[in-house]
C-alpha cells in the first residue's frame, strides 16, 4: 500500500460532467485541452505498465480515464492507479 493509495477513491469534482452521450458507457473521456494530458501520461508509463502485462491500448485508455476522472496529473500516482484499475478491470485483483 502506497501514501496514495487514499488519493484514487474518489473522482474529482468535475468527472460527473464529462460522462455524456459520446463517451463510452461508465468510462468518462477527457475534454479537449485534457487529451494532451492523458497521452503524455501513457507515453511516460508505458514501458514500465507494459512490463507489468498492460497493453499499449489499455494503457492509453486507463490515461484517459484518469485525467477525465480528475485524479490528477502525477506520473507515479496514476502507475499505481493505472495498474490497480487494469487488475480490476482484468478480473485479477
Amino acid at each position: 500500500m502506497t501514501d496514495h493509495d487514499h488519493v484514487h477513491e474518489e473522482p474529482g469534482p468535475r468527472a460527473q460532467e464529462k460522462l455524456g452521450e459520446t463517451s463510452e458507457p461508465g468510462h468518462p473521456q477527457p475534454e479537449a485541452a485534457e487529451v494532451e494530458s492523458a497521452r503524455l501520461l501513457a507515453n511516460q508509463a508505458r514501458d514500465a505498465l507494459e512490463a507489468q502485462g498492460l497493453q499499449e491500448d489499455e494503457i492509453r485508455a486507463l490515461a484517459d480515464e484518469y485525467v477525465a476522472l480528475d485524479l490528477g496529473e502525477d506520473l507515479d500516482e496514476f502507475m499505481d492507479w493505472a495498474m490497480t484499475r487494469g487488475r480490476r478491470e482484468r478480473g485479477t485483483g
